[in-house]
């Protein structure tokens, strides 16, 4: 079953991108929020990373999904599905990224795709997906 429209994937193979809204419902990002605002382990784990605009933002970053919450969103069926409707073929976690940004303090994100060092730790075709899920507004 075709979980994206044609038009969809046509924008995806036309801009490298698409936007799926609410994908997930809102109890389900109100929970992914609230255990990652409770996640003294991730605050802990997290490291500065320059903005490029003078400001800070901390990042955590993970390669294994494990069987919390996160992993749980990582490996659900209905984004697993739709990545492989995009790129035609089974897909695999890779990594996990979370920026945690403190409210009202100054700091952004440049959502890119690391193939250039990805390469050098074996993998050897570009043929991946970056999934973002906004957790708060």
């Amino acid at each position: 079953m075709k979980l994206l429209t044609e038009e969809q994937l046509s924008d995806y193979e036309r801009d490298g991108y698409i936007v799926v809204r609410n994908l997930f419902s809102g109890q389900e990002i109100d929970l992914l929020g609230q255990a990652a605002r409770n996640d003294n382990e991730m605050d802990k784990s997290s490291s500065q990373k320059d903005d490029g605009e003078g400001n800070a933002v901390r990042l955590a970053l993970w390669n294994h999904p494990g069987d919390g919450i996160y992993g749980m969103f990582a490996r659900c069926r209905k984004m697993v599905n739709r990545v492989e409707e995009i790129l035609r073929e089974e897909v695999y976690h890779y990594h996990s990224k979370m920026i945690l940004k403190d409210a009202k303090v100054g700091g952004a994100w440049a959502w890119h795709q690391d193939y250039g060092y990805w390469y050098q730790n074996g993998v050897l075709f570009p043929n991946l997906c970056s999934v973002m899920i906004a957790v708060d507004k």
